[in-house]
């Protein structure tokens, strides 16, 4: 198996990595290896790239007005109707679907299709490989479009300057005012439909829930948190149960229709994960909630939670669904007006790409679904998706909008997937995931994820990531902007085993702002390796910066922002970069570092090398080592983890440089050589276990040289 490192070519450290050249940003997309270049703060690049797309891809485009990098992934003739015959179908929303759709604006005898499906259908018809050009304006999908085999090639693009949005649910007029702040509106839905989320003027408004959301959205406020249950809970009931402080639970008429939003993790007292769990009973007399769990994660004592239900309808932007009455009702901020755009989400999925290779949807966007699709509780592990793909290979998204939905984009089982120049929002869960089907395993290969922006991912599920990506090998994430999740900005490798293993892969030159901001234990950028095997991975030359992390006591307060204290757990962690479960051959190299709590963490692995890193103002240690998640695991092939030529500022009050817990892997499964550190670095910087210093755990960098553990490293000072 080929080392990514070098597969991916030579690296030039001093080109610049984003110009506004429309050329060279359209460059960034090319396959071709050897596209490397350290980071820059041109963070604005995913979003010109966004616009260069879109323009480069619309439905008039001539096929000479493409860049010669772009006809690289997009021949000309798969994005023009002028080209090698390709008939062009248009859709408006000023269509009738008994026109026949050859003519861009309607006459009065004939014009654009009303729907996507009707195009789709004359396409089929047609044969070869078709266009359908959306003219800008409103879309409120019924049902996901499906798309299967017969549509290979098939190009769904914008018209040039026009804007198509394509809302995943119903539109909601008629709305009538009330007593006590509150309006109504006429809505009935099909029996196996239900109002997910609700819309007004593009924002998303909150469901009735108890206790009410903060109004400065502050995530510290607006949660219960769990009492110890007596008996207490044990650790195989998973979710299926919690208790609560008296007074806590308002008194209800049954717990028909309620829904707990409830944080637990792996272990009680661990916070990395969240789901929307049906309420099954409250008893109040043992002030006990039983749950529809999932026995995913455990929640216990301090696991903190919310109420949604009907009966907690009493404040502005709070709604409820009556589907006995068939009514919406609202109570908004500020009055309705009749240009107000209410839309009731009910889709999470709009596009269902089934089997149909090599299609391209450009310039659209997706707004306004159903928040399915990262939670746990009746889904598979990842799913739904805004887009969906499944066994379709060689699918190119190109410069669409995604906004207010469940999942963004999500890819199984389909190969050679290019996912370009997108911006995707305020998502329920996962900006993007990619991986395979639980049970039949199959790989998504070679898929590349470039130059994105990514942000505000996690609003309802908090183990997600802006892209999550396992099963599958060469993939290359690249030059993407991520901003705002509630866990991971990019997470992958494998969690199962060799099934939805991960080679190959390649993350390099991404921004990543805010990361884990609603959990106690996650990342920025994140690689797992349960296959227990070498990845031969790279994760290069990206900037991360304000790493947090958001964690509870059982009382109720939190602990501080950017808090580390490496003597104490249950504790928040969180890293900049880290890998996890057994993750090996990862190579870790050129990052910048900056604001973060922990730089760099090693969790179970072998022959990982991080180096060449440039690591300040963080408030934890630069480096983490445990063998926790490698507990026993002693590969034949195993050597040192090795960290080299990094450039550390110790920025942190307590001056900890580096912190190995490595008792079961021993004394040699890390090895530090030749970096610069400034800053704090005092006689207690380096904490190793078992305890190879002079004075125990804790020592200087002159003690752990001492020891054999360190090369070459030096201390300087600020006028050195």
């Amino acid at each position: 198996m080929a080392n990514a490192h070098d597969r991916a070519g030579s690296i030039n450290p001093m080109r610049s990595r984003f110009t506004l050249s429309c050329c060279v940003l359209l460059a960034a997309l090319s396959p071709r290896p050897g596209n490397s270049a350290p980071v820059s703060s041109d963070a604005d690049a995913p979003d010109i790239m966004h616009k260069a797309i879109q323009a480069a891809t619309c439905a008039e485009v001539a096929p000479g007005a493409l860049s010669d990098e772009l006809k690289g992934i997009l021949p000309g003739d798969a994005v023009t109707g002028t080209a090698a015959g390709r008939a062009i179908f248009y859709v408006s929303p000023a269509g009738k679907d008994t026109w026949s759709g050859r003519h861009p604006e309607p006459n009065t005898a004939d014009g654009p299709f009303a729907s996507i499906e009707r195009a789709r259908d004359a396409a089929r018809e047609a044969g070869g490989q078709s266009m359908i050009a959306m003219e800008g304006g409103d879309y409120y999908l019924g049902r996901p479009v499906v798309f299967d085999a017969r549509d290979k090639g098939l190009v769904i693009t914008a018209r040039c300057n026009q804007t198509p949005v394509l809302h995943g649910g119903r539109l909601v007029n008629n709305w009538v005012s009330q007593t006590a702040g509150r309006w109504t509106a006429p809505l009935r839905l099909p029996t196996d439909e239900a109002v997910g989320d609700l819309f007004v003027n593009g924002v998303r408004q909150t469901q009735a829930r108890f206790p009410n959301a903060p109004s400065d959205g502050d995530p510290r406020k607006g949660w219960l948190f769990a009492a110890k249950c007596n008996p207490a809970i044990d650790q195989w009931e998973g979710n299926t149960r919690f208790c609560y402080h008296a007074g806590d639970v308002p008194a209800l008429e049954g717990a028909s229709g309620l829904v707990v939003n409830i944080v637990g993790g792996f272990k009680p007292g661990s916070q990395w994960g969240s789901d929307t769990l049906p309420v099954v009973s409250i008893d109040a007399a043992t002030r006990t909630v039983q749950t529809k769990g999932t026995s995913y994660f455990f929640t216990a004592e301090g696991s903190r939670y919310f109420l949604t239900g009907a009966a907690f309808l009493d404040a502005p932007g709070e709604w409820r669904y009556n589907v006995a009455a068939g009514q919406l009702d609202y109570i908004p901020v500020e009055e309705l007006s009749p240009n107000s755009t209410v839309v009731a989400g009910v889709l999470p999925t709009f596009f269902r790409l089934e089997g149909a290779d090599d299609m391209v949807v450009s310039g659209l966007q997706f707004r306004d679904g159903a928040p399915e699709g990262s939670g746990k509780f009746y889904t598979d592990t990842r799913g739904f998706g805004a887009i969906r793909l499944e066994h379709a290979n060689g699918v190119r998204l190109l410069g669409n909008l995604i906004e207010n939905v469940g999942v963004g984009i999500h890819v199984t089982e389909s190969s050679e997937v290019l996912i370009a120049g997108n911006v995707i929002g305020d998502i329920a869960g996962n900006g993007i995931y990619i991986g395979t089907t639980y049970g039949s395993f199959g790989k998504s290969n070679g898929v590349r994820i470039l130059s994105n922006h990514i942000h505000d991912i996690g609003k309802v599920y908090f183990e997600t990531a802006g892209i999550w990506f396992q099963a599958g090998d060469g993939m290359r994430i690249g030059d993407n902007l991520i901003e705002n999740t509630a866990q991971f900005g990019i997470a992958g490798g494998s969690l199962w085993g060799a099934q939805d293993a991960v080679h190959d892969a390649i993350i390099e030159h991404n921004v990543v702002r805010n990361a884990n901001q609603q959990t106690a234990d996650g990342g920025a950028i994140k690689m797992m390796g349960e296959q227990a095997d070498l990845l031969n991975s790279t994760i290069r030359y990206n900037l991360v910066t304000g790493t947090g992390h958001l964690m509870n006591r059982a009382n109720g307060t939190f602990w501080p922002p950017g808090y580390e204290n490496i003597n104490e757990w249950p504790s928040p962690i969180s890293w900049a970069i880290y890998t996890d479960g057994k993750a090996s051959g990862v190579r870790i190299e050129g990052n910048t570092l900056s604001g973060n709590v922990c730089a760099i963490g090693i969790n179970g692995g072998w022959n990982n090398l991080v180096t060449g890193n440039t690591i300040s103002n963080g408030s934890g240690a630069a480096f983490r080592v445990d063998d926790g998640t490698g507990w026993g695991w002693h590969p034949p092939w195993a050597a040192p983890n090795r960290i080299e030529d990094n450039i550390v500022s110790i920025d942190n009050s307590n001056g900890v440089a580096a912190f190995v817990y490595a008792p079961d892997h021993g004394t040699g499964s890390v090895q530090f050589a030749r970096n610069r550190y400034s800053g704090n670095l005092n006689n207690k910087s380096f904490r190793i276990d078992p305890a190879i210093m002079r004075w125990g755990d804790f020592g200087s960098l002159a003690d752990l040289q001492k020891a054999g553990a360190d090369r070459d490293s030096v201390f300087t000072r600020p006028n050195d």
